[in-house]
């Protein structure tokens, strides 16, 4: 693929595949390494490829590549920091942010990739489905368990809309 495209795909979503990224390493410098190689692989990839198949692509790739890191000898001989210091290293966040970030990083990963990708990336549920290779029902039943799952951590609890919007379950009117 030609630089400049490559270029141009950087900017417009390597926030979204380092996010990807830090979601299964829960590691800023390891979820760094997974998007460089990314793109990196993107610079192989053939000039054919369309632009609306890019970013797709570069997020099935990162999170090969970061399930991969987590398969490794050298994932299993280090020690993590805490997820709240990387969090502080990583982005800064209103309280309730930070709540339902870390309950969402505690999450088991076969729930927090579809939730990742559904509500902060905005995919729809055939989207994220083709993006991880599973079935459009079994993305729909991750959701709603790590919904379920969710709702039983954070309290009060907290109701989840794509695109990062927070709603609190109150029961206060006016």
């Amino acid at each position: 693929m030609q630089k400049e495209r490559v270029a141009e795909a950087f900017r417009n979503y390597v926030d979204n595949v380092l996010r990807a990224s830090f979601h299964l390493t829960k590691s800023r410098t390891e979820a760094e390494d997974c998007t460089q190689e990314a793109f990196f692989r993107l610079l192989a990839q053939p000039d054919s490829m369309q632009d609306s198949h890019i970013k797709p692509w570069l997020l099935r790739t990162v999170i090969n590549l970061s399930k991969n890191y987590l398969r490794s000898a050298r994932h299993r001989r280090t020690v993590s920091v805490s997820e709240v210091e990387q969090l502080a290293v990583f982005t800064s966040l209103i309280p309730e942010e930070e709540r339902a970030f870390g309950a969402v990083m505690k999450l088991p990963e076969i729930y927090r990739v579809p939730l990742y990708l559904h509500f902060v990336e905005g995919y729809s549920v055939a989207e994220t489905a083709d993006i991880l290779k599973i079935n459009v029902n079994t993305v729909n039943s991750r959701i709603r368990r790590a919904r379920q799952k969710l709702a039983k951590q954070l309290d009060p609890p907290m109701i989840l809309h794509r695109k990062d919007e927070i709603d609190y379950d109150s029961t206060e009117t006016g």
